[in-house]
């Protein structure tokens, strides 16, 4: 009984330092494009060249495999063919998850939308991966506590949004009392 268990936990033990080790990776990167060009529904509508696009969007197929005129996302690229930014759609308006990204393809900002307002979790980060800042929109206002980075991804501060407070600096409650 005593050396299942020594088994056990020694694997389990190596099996911890495995999922670190994958898990805690230097840079923050989106594990695949959120649109792909080559997907039914997609249409180039600017490119650098013949073989680069730079803008694509993504139409709604239907039952029957027929493209609609239902914008159900868009995807901005380099000319590198990195993607850019990109994300859902919803009636002409961002909606849903939306990311952009460093020309490496390290992601720079993970952003959330409902009806073209940011809404949810907001992150920026550095070219290097580490954090930038943290927070949160409630329909395109700052709530929350929010939170700052140095360029070693340390916390160096935190900021609570309220109605006198600009937290994130970039929302219109922040830009109005930014101008007071």
């Amino acid at each position: 009984m005593n050396k299942v268990f020594n088994f056990f936990f020694r694997n389990l033990w190596i099996l911890g330092i495995l999922i670190c080790f994958t898990a805690c990776k230097k840079k923050q990167t989106h594990p695949q494009p959120i649109f792909d060009p080559n997907l039914p529904g997609s249409e180039v509508v600017d490119s650098y060249d013949e073989f680069t696009p730079h803008v694509v969007y993504y139409y709604k197929i239907d039952d029957k495999g027929n493209q609609t005129q239902e914008k159900i996302g868009e995807a901005y690229y380099y000319d590198n063919k990195q993607e850019y930014t990109g994300g859902g759609m919803k009636e002409g308006k961002k909606d849903g998850q939306w990311y952009a990204f460093f020309k490496d393809g390290s992601v720079q900002t993970e952003a959330y939308y409902v009806e073209g307002i940011e809404h949810g979790s907001y992150n920026l980060y550095r070219e290097n991966g580490k954090p930038l800042l943290k927070g949160h929109y409630d329909h395109g206002i700052c709530d929350g506590t929010w939170f700052y980075y140095d360029e070693s991804g340390k916390e160096i501060k935190k900021i609570t949004a309220d109605k006198n407070t600009a937290a994130c600096k970039y929302c219109a409650k922040c830009q109005r009392l930014k101008q007071k």
